[in-house]
């Protein structure tokens, strides 16, 4: 059989998989959706190779060789795991479908018990912080895209917040997986413009937003500036790339009486520990505006003696201080007392602590905002950083000047903070609408 013949074979068997109608009924944003269904046509596309014409013809043994191959083909650990997660949320949405006839067996997940040899659980692989992402050095994580040197390049960038390490790391490693997927030899010195140019039309194919796809350039242009001084190519395929604009998005502040509403509310069917945790957070989230990295990473002696205000390590490892509120002391107060319940050996300084001791991590604090808007009442619910937001307009609203809230926020460029100007001007135009007999 020819290899055209072959590959319309595999195209017509694919489609037993029904991956289209699978990817439908995901709930997430079209540019992950591609992301997903991209990932679970190259599994099917491997599962077919191996001889499979069905979803339940794929057993532990082909995802066992499916993991296999892409460990050993220079791919990450976070991609390995998103691949597989992928393929495990298919299966499991097949078995939710798919019902078995009267008398038939029920299919059972094929990925269940199967393993990935080196996952980001390692000890070196794993965030150094419990605040950031930021990985450590581990030789089985660096020698895949050896050529790269992803690992010394997240290292290079020490004027950046960890966040932003870590996210220029995976932007770096997603592109040069995709040159993996174009050719064996691909390294930074044999990457042309054209390559480039043709890594943007993809993501643009997938539906990535302008701004994603201005920060995946961003991305690379750091990281050829680095690559040029190391020597590793004498060539920067970003040079003169255009960068498409973004538009500027203003934060969506919660109103004051929301806020209140939010943070005050608790579960009566939790321990007294975590309502005093949740509580703390909470205010403190709002009541000194900071970020969800910035309070996952507070220490008991980040407060002063006397409890009225916090010392805050914020981006680029800048040091400020920021008052604290009267419902925010009186509630970290409430939760220092019960603190002890929680805390083990692994708790540390931490100022807040998971069920388990540990300091609190970003998911933490997402899941208790959730369970907070859900009591609340808010449709749709909120994020963290809504707070943050919420904090600022409100001082802006009440007559705070910008030069206070820039220092109170951390900002480096006053420009940043100027977007709380434009949202109380709307909050202005959108009451002056609203009441207005002549508006």
């Amino acid at each position: 059989m020819s290899g055209e013949a072959k590959a319309h074979v595999q195209k017509r068997n694919a489609t037993q998989f029904d991956l289209d109608r699978h990817a439908r009924s995901l709930r997430c944003s079209d540019i992950a959706r591609a992301a997903r269904l991209a990932d679970l046509e190259h599994a099917t596309a491997h599962f077919l190779s191996l001889g499979a014409q069905t979803p339940n013809d794929v057993d532990a043994g082909m995802l066992e060789d499916y993991v296999w191959n892409l460990e050993n083909s220079g791919v990450t650990v976070e991609t390995v795991e998103q691949r597989l997660a992928a393929v495990s949320t298919y299966f499991a949405w097949l078995i939710r479908t798919h019902k078995p006839a009267r008398g038939q067996d029920a299919m059972v997940n094929p990925v269940k018990g199967v393993r990935v040899a080196h996952t980001s659980s390692c000890p070196a692989c794993k965030s150094q912080t419990n605040a950031t992402t930021l990985k450590g050095e581990c030789p089985v994580r660096d020698a895949r895209l050896s050529a790269w040197l992803p690992s010394a390049f997240e290292l290079s960038l020490t004027a950046s917040s960890a966040n932003t390490r870590a996210a220029y790391r995976r932007d770096v490693e997603l592109f040069a997986e995709w040159m993996l997927d174009a050719g064996d030899d691909a390294a930074p010195h044999r990457v042309t413009k054209e390559d480039v140019r043709a890594y943007l039309a993809f993501l643009h194919d997938r539906g990535a937003t302008s701004r994603t796809v201005a920060r995946r350039i961003a991305a690379l242009r750091r990281y050829y500036g680095w690559a040029i001084r190391r020597g590793m190519t004498a060539i920067d395929p970003t040079e003169a790339m255009h960068t498409p604009k973004t538009k500027g998005r203003l934060p969506r502040p919660l109103d004051e009486e929301t806020v209140a509403r939010l943070v005050t509310t608790h579960d009566p069917d939790a321990p007294a520990w975590r309502v005093a945790r949740d509580r703390a957070a909470l205010e403190i989230l709002y009541g000194s505006g900071l970020r969800v990295s910035e309070v996952c990473s507070l220490e008991l002696q980040s407060m002063s003696s006397d409890k009225t205000t916090l010392r805050v390590m914020g981006k680029g490892s800048k040091e400020r201080i920021v008052p604290l509120s009267t419902p925010a002391t009186e509630a970290i107060s409430r939760w220092l007392t019960l603190r002890a319940e929680v805390a083990d050996e692994s708790s540390g300084n931490a100022l807040l602590l998971s069920a388990r001791g540990k300091p609190v991590g970003r998911r933490d604090v997402a899941r208790l905002l959730d369970d907070a808007c859900e009591r609340a009442g808010i449709v749709g619910g909120t994020h963290p950083h809504a707070l943050r937001h919420s904090f600022a307009t409100h001082l802006m609203d009440n007559g705070a000047d910008t030069r206070s809230i820039q220092e109170l926020l951390g900002h480096s460029d006053a420009a940043t903070t100027q977007r709380y100007t434009h949202v109380s001007k709307e909050r202005l135009r959108l009451a002056y609408t609203e009441s207005h007999p002549r508006a």
